[in-house]
């Protein structure tokens, strides 16, 4: 039996090794009409996952095809990689704008669904905030922060300071959920976009350096390293300040998963 982690690791490698089986039939496309191909692939899964999501949120009740269908996109997430780790043309293919449109356009989805779905769940979000030591204060501030910076993923010009932000957001989850106590699978969701976040973030570094030597590979490497290290300490200091300007709670209680 899988637990939730487990599960979403599972995911992402069957789609990396359907990637790498599915590779030499791409062989005869070019990067541009390939990546466009998955931009394509990556907008049907997306438009119809909102169509689903806003009714289950409108509607109420469980999401399963959008969950089914968020399996859909780490499938093509991971097989993205599969698929380039055996093409000659690895990185022109994985820097091509289409294939970073899709990236950035699936994380800018994820995130304004992940702001807008805490706003229809206050009271629940309100009870996890609560007993984890934050103040509502702060909860508001993370729906606008994932909301905002979910837009700053599909601007050019803001897409570093966003994925800097977003990560620090999700370190922030999971180090929640470690200072609670909680079970590794309610931090799945933080794991998974930490994952996408570090990976684009790393094409996006690799795509901004010209080089095409090992070397630039190394150093952008080291660069996104240091950066998720830097995330990481932020989000470390910035939830015990929190915890120390927000209310004092006279009891905490085990919380649901918040994602």
């Amino acid at each position: 039996m899988f637990f939730r982690v487990d599960y979403a690791m599972s995911v992402l490698f069957v789609g990396f090794v359907a990637g790498l089986v599915l590779s030499p039939a791409t062989k005869n496309l070019s990067a541009g009409r390939l990546g466009r191909r998955y931009y394509t692939a990556v907008f049907i899964v997306l438009l119809l996952r909102i169509s689903i999501s806003v009714y289950a949120i409108l509607v109420g009740g469980a999401n399963t095809v959008g969950g089914f269908l968020g399996d859909v996109l780490a499938l093509l997430f991971a097989g993205l990689f599969g698929v380039a780790a055996r093409r000659i043309d690895t990185r022109e293919f994985l820097t091509e704008s289409s294939v970073f449109d899709a990236l950035f356009m699936t994380l800018a989805f994820t995130f304004s669904l992940a702001g807008v779905g805490k706003m229809f769940s206050l009271t629940p979000m309100t009870e996890f905030f609560t007993q984890s030591g934050y103040s509502v204060t702060f909860l508001k501030f993370i729906i606008v922060a994932e909301i905002f910076g979910s837009l700053g993923l599909l601007l050019p010009w803001t897409r570093p300071l966003a994925l800097c932000g977003l990560t620090v957001d999700m370190f922030g989850a999971v180090l929640t959920h470690i200072h609670n106590g909680d079970p590794l699978n309610d931090s799945t969701g933080a794991i998974g976009l930490l994952i996408r976040l570090i990976a684009v973030g790393f094409l996006w570094e690799l795509h901004r350096r010209n080089e095409k030597s090992s070397s630039a590979i190394r150093s952008t490497i080291l660069a996104v390293t240091a950066v998720s290290a830097a995330c990481l300490l932020l989000a470390l200091v910035g939830g015990f300040g929190v915890r120390r300007l927000s209310p004092p709670i006279s009891s905490v209680v085990a919380p649901a998963s918040m994602r």
